[in-house]
């Protein structure tokens, strides 16, 4: 039963006298394949804003996935993720043979109390984000820093020999 069925059966209960005063001659005609789709379609909408009402993409147990991008140049490559809210503290870093490894996690809680009430609330995100790195990168000398919500890492590539060397043939 999607959120439009409920909605609509609570709004029927509570006005049981246009159930009664319904006329079997004045039946509305079959609901076409257009129309059920568009319900199913707002039925899927409603359910998502009500899961994900931060806008972020909800995994399993209110996992946050953040955007990242990779970008070459002559001397580096640079790996950036948007992290809002999160400091460094949150974030690890792992550097595998697959690539780099971003996880983070956020706990947050805040308490409200007055005279006439109480507020608690607790939220916790967490995401891991594994990014493939090209060879021939200095992983040793990679830096990394987060600056108003975005992480940065910088690889410099190795250096490359571009001398010329002439090579014996052995027999």
């Amino acid at each position: 039963m999607g959120v439009i069925d409920k909605v609509t059966e609570k709004v029927t209960a509570l006005m049981p006298s246009r159930r009664e005063r319904r006329d079997p001659h004045n039946e509305l005609p079959p609901v076409g394949a257009e129309v059920l789709a568009l319900r199913d379609n707002l039925d899927r909408w409603l359910e998502r804003f009500f899961e994900e009402p931060w806008g972020f993409r909800a995994l399993g147990d209110f996992q946050l996935m953040p955007t990242t991008s990779v970008h070459e140049t002559d001397r580096e490559v640079v790996v950036t993720a948007e992290v809002p809210g999160l400091d460094k503290a949150e974030i690890d870093l792992t550097i595998t043979p697959g690539g780099l490894v971003i996880r983070g996690e956020k706990r947050e809680e805040t308490e409200d109390s007055r005279k006439d009430f109480y507020v608690s609330e607790r939220r916790y995100g967490r995401f891991v984000r594994s990014i493939p790195l090209p060879e021939g990168i200095d992983v040793e000398r990679a830096k990394a820093r987060v600056d108003r919500g975005v992480l940065t890492v910088r690889f410099p590539k190795l250096e490359t020999r571009t001398e010329r060397r002439r090579l014996s043939i052995t027999t």
